[in-house]
């Protein structure tokens, strides 16, 4: 069967290239199997990077309009307190008004009670 040492590392040679393909088949395999793994884990960060993006507008949203409601609420609020405020400062000036002229009006009675009684003291004396 093996007439010279050329038989024999012919074998030898043809064992090895057939290990050697064996190898590269397994290595070939497994880095398949790593890059479908890697796969998984791109599509798996993409869905939750969607999820998170999705999340993320929805808040931005529902802050977006809850701002507006808060900007027409304050001025709501601002419109209403200026009103109370022009209401109430008219009530008090109204009542300082009439305050004022009810002492006005007091004190212009009692100008003419004295008035009176001076015309009537400077009468008196006429009369004598």
């Amino acid at each position: 069967m093996f007439e010279t040492s050329r038989d024999v590392l012919y074998i030898v040679l043809s064992f090895c290239i057939l290990w050697v393909t064996v190898f590269l088949c397994w290595l070939l395999y497994y880095a398949g199997k790593v890059l479908k793994d890697a796969d998984r884990v791109v599509e798996e960060f993409r869905m939750r990077l969607q999820l998170l993006t999705d999340a993320i507008n929805y808040i931005r949203g529902k802050v977006e309009s809850i701002s507006s409601l808060m900007t027409l609420a304050t001025q709501g609020a601002a419109g209403l307190v200026k009103r109370v405020v022009t209401k109430k400062a008219g009530e008090w000036m109204s009542d300082a008004g009439d305050k004022f002229d009810s002492s006005a009006k007091d004190a212009v009675d009692k100008a003419a009670a004295a008035m009176s009684k001076g015309m009537k003291k400077a009468a008196k004396g006429m009369k004598k």
